[in-house]
């Protein structure tokens, strides 16, 4: 049904794609971000706006999801990945790490609400490549106004864990909020990436 988890999570700029190593075939995303003050808990679900998007939340997600709600804390997105879709909430990231809730549902039931394009939303191919102790770098390449970006994600287990950097890897930018994809939903690279670095 769904999960929570603390994210800690490192991002970094990839300035050449054409030192990548090969990256085979990509997943299709979208995704939106939906206004934070418009989410909210009834009767056990989590609902938009009224509308339900995860139905019949585990005690747990209703106990954690309660707290971010109501700290205003929150980041809540839904994600259409090839054939499948995801409604995550997200808390503020704190020292590389945030708390995340992420529950998959029946595309077809937020379809709509992604392809409206009703809410800032991003665009991106995400490709894989195993890295060092079973992880993933997950590297996004960006389309529409955020053509031409290309970042890599590294999801470790804990703060301390040391990982090997490759050589691909450009400036780490984890704590750069424009390059937060809820950030770049809403001010995209095509429109500051003259002013960086």
């Amino acid at each position: 049904m769904g999960s929570n988890s603390v994210e800690i999570e490192y991002r970094y700029f990839i300035p050449d794609a054409a030192s990548l190593p090969a990256l085979g075939r990509p997943s299709k995303i979208i995704q939106c971000y939906l206004p934070k003050w418009k989410i909210e808990l009834i009767d056990g679900n989590l609902c938009f706006d009224g509308r339900v998007l995860v139905k019949q939340l585990p005690v747990d997600a209703v106990a954690g999801l309660t707290g971010l709600i109501d700290e205003s804390k929150v980041s809540p997105r839904i994600r259409l990945r090839d054939h499948q879709a995801f409604v995550t909430v997200k808390g503020e990231v704190v020292n590389y790490s945030r708390a995340e809730w992420e529950f998959e549902v029946l595309k077809e039931d937020v379809e709509d609400l992604v392809t409206s394009f009703r809410f800032p939303f991003v665009m991106k191919n995400r490709y894989n490549i195993p890295a060092e102790g079973g992880l993933v770098w997950e590297i996004d390449v960006f389309e529409g106004d955020n053509h031409g970006l290309v970042m890599a994600e590294l999801e470790v287990p804990s703060v301390e864990y040391s990982f090997t950097k490759p050589e691909w890897l450009g400036d780490d930018v984890t704590n750069d909020e424009r390059f937060g994809n809820g950030s770049l939903a809403r001010d995209p690279w095509c429109d500051w990436q003259e002013d960086w670095n």
